[in-house]
């Protein structure tokens, strides 16, 4: 009888502890992909150039908020507002993905959230919008609602 106990209770440490070691594993292996994942956030600011790009960007990055800038060369606004999003980006670049689409070369993405007007900054988190800017609001607004995203 005392074999059959050591035996079982050898077994039923053992399979304690592969379970333990499979969880243990399973933990680096979430640890380590989100360490990877901050660490592949783009750097600059992101210019698209097909829907494409755009779409393997949204399925790249499902959790991580992608604030878009839609403008044109002969914008005004556009261009008052273009220091400001990378003054914002240089401030922010580790907690969102900044991506600029001008809306002459890339109608299709533009007409797919329905901008009519320029600048319009979108505020997209996996295939949803969750915020939307129409115009070329100045540095402390944008600063605030990203500050209001960030938490």
């Amino acid at each position: 009888m005392n074999e059959f106990y050591t035996t079982y209770n050898e077994y039923s440490c053992e399979t304690d502890m592969q379970e333990v070691d499979e969880k243990l594993e399973m933990l680096r292996t979430k640890k380590a992909e989100a360490l990877l994942k901050h660490q592949t956030m783009p750097e600059n600011i992101i210019e698209i150039h097909s829907s494409e790009e755009f779409n393997k960007l949204l399925k790249d990055y499902p959790e991580t908020i992608v604030i878009i800038d839609f403008w044109a060369v002969w914008c005004g606004p556009c261009q008052f507002f273009a220091p400001i999003f990378k003054k914002l980006h240089g401030e922010y670049r580790k907690d969102f993905i900044f991506v600029k689409v001008n809306v002459d070369e890339n109608n299709a993405i533009a007409m797919k959230y329905g901008i009519t007007g320029i600048p319009t900054t979108l505020f997209i988190k996996g295939d949803d919008v969750i915020n939307q800017v129409v115009g070329a609001m100045n540095y402390e607004g944008m600063k605030k609602v990203l500050e209001k995203l960030k938490q």
